[in-house]
């Protein structure tokens, strides 16, 4: 993944576009109301470095946005449409990075359940920013059920998972 320096002009851009498709993380703990069709999406992030304008695309349009990630392990939670999700866009001090739709890493969203988008952890290397999918279940449900009890109750392991 190359990096690409946003210009002024791109960055008030992607402000208006980032408002007309994209739904914001859910705010607070507490219960969770899906609709028919909805899952519970938990994008899990593990940064070295803070992280902005976190863009993760779905297939039918709808796009996760992230205003801001703090460096360590942290879970935003989205209500969306059951569906495939990519980690394509974000940005690192005033450099954008942007991938393909799969290159970074894609996770998928099972209507009406609590879907894990492993632990996505964006690095540099050397002169390259790689992005890591860690699979961590365990660790993904203690830091839910810390950061989020109230939805960890809601939404418990399935008897596959940890």
């Amino acid at each position: 993944m190359k990096p690409r320096h946003a210009m002024a002009v791109k960055a008030a851009g992607l402000g208006l576009a980032l408002t007309a498709c994209s739904v914001a993380p859910i705010q607070e703990d507490g219960p969770v109301r899906l609709v028919p069709g909805q899952g519970l999406a938990a994008v899990t992030f593990d940064t070295l470095d803070s992280l902005s304008e976190v863009l993760i695309d779905g297939h039918d349009g709808k796009r996760l946005h992230i205003p801001s990630v703090p460096v360590g392990r942290n879970i935003y939670l989205f209500a969306v449409p059951a569906g495939e999700y990519c980690f394509v866009r974000f940005q690192y001090a005033h450099i954008a990075f942007v991938g393909k739709r799969g290159h970074l890493a894609c996770f998928d969203v099972y209507a009406g359940e609590l879907s894990y988008s492993g632990t996505l952890a964006p690095r540099t290397e050397g002169d390259e920013i790689v992005n890591r999918q860690v699979q961590d279940p365990a660790g993904f449900r203690t830091l839910l059920a810390q950061q989020y009890p109230q939805v960890s109750a809601e939404f418990p392991p399935q008897p596959d998972q940890p």
